[in-house]
């Protein structure tokens, strides 16, 4: 078989497995078990329980997300698992006027107001975890389409050796953080784990001999021993001007939730520039856009090159069911791209003749769609002297991006297909999120 160029493989990979999997629908018999309780609840006019239930079936599900959507005769509820939303019940339009009700009551929104969006939030405790719902509403044609975002307290945090790096980014990442200074980005399109990593990352900063202060917006879960403030753009309290005022309180250790614009940039790195360990987020798609992002908002290279130390870029893929596998031929496609991809990470001496490939049958632990839970997949740029000298240079980004690979990079879809490998997840999963 004549081996495609590099750059072209993953297109082709992509194009015959993506069209030509079989399409896996979540459904499960606790759907059904869910309806009936809700609906049982609503109709003994028992309007807290029912909220309560569908809360605690989310959590049940791995749910981050629950989603009211208004139609002409019919409320669709449903579960966004896994990152995928699935469909769990409907419910008429009298009852969902009364799941509302209680939904605005909650969470302190005015119940008269059903013509501009509205947002805040309700706690509650279910099996001694403290969940808090963050509750939307977004004014349509019909009604009020609702999504609640399920925080757990419990999840806010893991272990550091959870969170999927393999040996050499894990080992890049510990040496990043433990330095006095410098500046760490992570960076992910929405709802890529950004929470998950950053509260770990300050757990592991988080000792009695260092001050870390966080700004935020909003805070999400309350850290102990850690001071975090919240910006509200309202009262004119800004990233820049809060990060500022942050900065006369002696901290050693800074998180700034996200770089927005050039004003809190410079201050960023100023603060990593003037002995400040600083870690903060960018909303680009990988490691590589990051740099190209950090020179468009007008950084001079060589201050972006003396503060800058890690970007971490990541995206959660699903994980494999351990339940229904089994294993799969692979096509000629799959060993391809497995042997160039071996080549490219200096790992040629393994031979793709023992590398295992598996699919799975579904079952009513995975709700039937293969998949359960989700791990990360990262490409992680860590800048040495070689680099740093191409940044104030004027190099391009693939300049950067083709040096860096003759030391440790690893791209995001190749640590997806290593991870596939190792049976954590599939390669039609990498390919769908990358």
């Amino acid at each position: 078989m004549v081996v495609p160029k590099r750059q072209n493989i993953w297109e082709l990979l992509k194009n015959e497995l993506l069209n030509n999997v079989e399409q896996k629908w979540y459904f499960s018999e606790k759907y059904s078990k869910i309806e009936e309780k809700v609906k049982k609840s609503l109709k003994e006019q028992k309007t807290d329980e029912a909220l309560n239930d569908i809360t605690v079936w989310a959590l049940v599900l791995w749910s981050s997300d629950v989603h009211y959507e208004v139609f002409v005769d019919y409320v669709l509820v449903r579960f966004r698992i896994d990152w995928i939303l699935v469909d769990i019940f409907r419910l008429t339009l009298k009852e969902y006027k009364t799941v509302l009700e209680r939904l605005k009551y909650s969470s302190s929104l005015k119940l008269n107001i059903t013509n501009i969006p509205q947002d805040w939030k309700y706690s509650l405790v279910i099996d001694n975890r403290n969940i808090d719902v963050r509750v939307s509403t977004l004014p349509i044609w019909a009604y009020e389409n609702v999504v609640c975002r399920i925080l757990d307290n419990t999840n806010s945090v893991v272990d550091f050796d959870k969170l999927w790096f393999f040996w050499t980014t894990k080992r890049m990442i510990e040496k990043s953080i433990m330095k006095k200074n410098w500046m760490i980005l992570v960076t992910w399109p929405t709802w890529s784990g950004k929470t998950t990593t950053l509260y770990t990352i300050l757990s592991k900063l988080n000792t009695r001999e260092n001050k870390v202060i966080t700004l935020e917006d909003p805070i999400e879960y309350k850290l102990d021993w850690i001071s975090q403030a919240e910006v509200n753009e309202k009262n004119w309290f800004t990233f820049t001007n809060w990060l500022r005022a942050l900065l006369r309180q002696d901290p050693d250790i800074i998180m700034v939730w996200e770089i927005r614009d050039y004003e809190t940039l410079e201050t960023a790195t100023s603060a990593s520039l003037t002995w400040h360990l600083v870690l903060s987020t960018l909303h680009t798609k990988s490691a590589a856009e990051t740099l190209d992002r950090i020179i468009s908002m007008w950084l001079k290279p060589y201050i972006l090159a003396s503060a800058l130390d890690t970007i971490i870029a990541q995206r959660l893929v699903r994980k494999i069911c351990p339940n229904c596998k089994v294993e799969k031929e692979r096509t000629s496609l799959e060993i391809s791209i497995i042997e160039n991809m071996m080549k490219e990470i200096w790992m040629s001496s393994v031979s793709s003749k023992n590398i295992k490939l598996f699919e799975w049958k579904g079952c009513e632990k995975c709700n039937h769609s293969w998949y359960s839970g989700r791990i990360w997949i990262y490409e992680i740029i860590s800048l040495n002297e070689g680099l740093r000298n191409l940044i104030r240079s004027g190099a391009t980004t693939e300049e950067i991006i083709r040096k860096a690979r003759d030391w440790d990079l690893i791209t995001m879809k190749e640590d997806g297909i290593l991870k596939a490998i190792k049976w954590f997840t599939t390669i039609e999963e990498i390919l769908r999120v990358t």
